[in-house]
């Protein structure tokens, strides 16, 4: 069969999904690991917010998968770099008659959300947008990670939507995940579970995030954090 891979991100979202439909074949997203059985490929990828790990067997032609990209170590470049050959793709085998114009990135100074090897976030424990910018954003500078928060600090206006992560938000598995002043909603697990190591601040010493983080710090953020970035200033 065929095999049709792309990392999994809001613009694959927008295209792979579309292009299984007009495809056929059968398709498996948000894939964080794979093995070969008895000459068999299998996918292994979260469901039901992730607290259950699903094995799967594509079973038609093409096979079409999008992969988070922090899941999979960076491989060594090749000796010989591979040819890229670009593909015209014709109007008329988009069946809406959809027509691709272009894709815009916009600049930023912090690393992708979904591609960041750190990840900051800020929650419910965060009282200002200012203050998302100077502990979160100021964290997250000093490690060069990237910034989250969970829905709450998206809802109060505090953090803008790009930066959720959970069900109903980004999908991230860095190799470290800060979580400040995050309870830990089933929501906000789902997005952030598999993450390589999970670090905690949080004032409620019986906050959900502390089941699952390898790392907790039962502490007020707002004197944690500057401490933290204390030291960072001070290496």
């Amino acid at each position: 069969a065929g095999l049709l891979v792309a990392a999994a991100s809001d613009f694959s979202r927008d295209v792979i999904g579309r292009a299984g439909g007009l495809l056929g074949g059968a398709m498996a997203t948000e894939v964080i690991g794979h093995e070969f059985r008895d000459g068999r490929l299998l996918l292994r990828r979260p469901m039901f917010a992730g607290t259950v790990t699903a094995t799967v067997q594509l079973v038609g032609d093409p096979w079409i998968a999008t992969v988070r990209p922090t899941c999979y170590p960076p491989l060594e470049p090749a000796a010989t770099p591979h040819d890229i050959e670009p593909l015209e793709v014709a109007e008329k085998w988009l069946a809406t008659g959809a027509r691709y114009v272009g894709c815009e990135q916009r600049v930023a100074h912090r690393p992708e959300l979904e591609e960041a090897s750190v990840v900051v976030s800020g929650g419910r424990g965060i009282r200002s947008a200012a203050d998302y910018e100077r502990l979160v954003g100021g964290l997250a500078d000093r490690l060069g990670a990237a910034v989250g928060s969970s829905r709450a600090l998206v809802d109060a206006g505090f953090a803008p939507g790009n930066s959720q992560v959970g069900q109903t938000g980004k999908i991230v598995a860095p190799e470290l995940y800060l979580a400040i002043g995050i309870s830990g909603s089933v929501q906000h697990l789902g997005g952030m579970r598999q993450s390589r190591t999970i670090v905690a601040i949080n004032s409620d010493r019986n906050a959900p995030i502390f089941d699952i983080a390898d790392f907790g710090l039962v502490g007020n953020l707002y004197e944690v954090v500057p401490q933290l970035i204390e030291e960072l200033d001070g290496d």
